[in-house]
């Protein structure tokens, strides 16, 4: 048997008495630590690529969009005075008593810019959701909105100082909540504002 592998095996082992072993695995320790840097380099700027990427996208989108759109008012906050003149007309709506306020036709043909707060309703609408005695009816010039409150004061026979009190719901509209002479607004879930109606504590 002849051995064609001995040259070989001579020529490394005079290599490894020279060192030539060492060098070999220091310069595969080297090469390997630099790809392994280039690698985490590589890896990182592409990372922050993509972060500035979708920065600068969604800085473009927004920086393009119109702001939201601020309601429209549809009544004062507040009214001081009212119409005695005209008993048809609600003091604070814009519309005849005798439309309903949904028959409002919209200012604009997208329905998120629907007004923030209801019409007022009028004294004949309001009559219709509370239990009145025989003989009382609501004057027209005392019904009052705030926000999606409403107040009337009835007129008719055998009268006390109360008020009649309407909160606007949506899904079910206006609807009848209490009657009285003082009411807090702390009990009925108002915390800010100023409503003509209640007294805060």
């Amino acid at each position: 048997m002849t051995d064609e592998f001995g040259p070989l095996r001579q020529a490394m082992s005079d290599l490894a008495e020279h060192g030539g072993n060492t060098d070999l695995y220091e310069r595969s320790l080297r090469t390997s630590r630099k790809l392994q840097r280039r690698t985490a380099l590589v890896v990182g700027s592409a990372g922050v690529a993509v972060v500035f990427a979708i920065g600068g996208a969604v800085a473009v989108a927004t920086a393009n969009r119109p702001g939201p759109p601020t309601p429209a008012a549809t009544q004062p906050a507040a009214p001081s005075t009212a119409p005695t003149s005209a008993p048809s007309v609600a003091p604070t709506s814009a519309a005849p008593s005798t439309t309903p306020p949904s028959s409002v036709p919209p200012t604009s043909s997208r329905t998120s810019n629907r007004p923030r707060y209801p019409d007022c309703p009028s004294a004949k609408t309001l009559e219709k959701l509370a239990d009145l005695p025989k003989d009382w009816r609501f004057v027209p010039s005392s019904v009052e909105c705030w926000k999606d409150w409403a107040t009337a004061a009835p007129e008719g026979p055998n009268l006390g100082d109360g008020i009649y009190l309407f909160r606007y719901k949506a899904g079910t509209g206006w609807r009848f909540h209490s009657e009285g002479s003082g009411f807090i607004c702390q009990e009925l879930g108002i915390t800010s504002g100023n409503p003509p109606f209640c007294q805060m504590d």
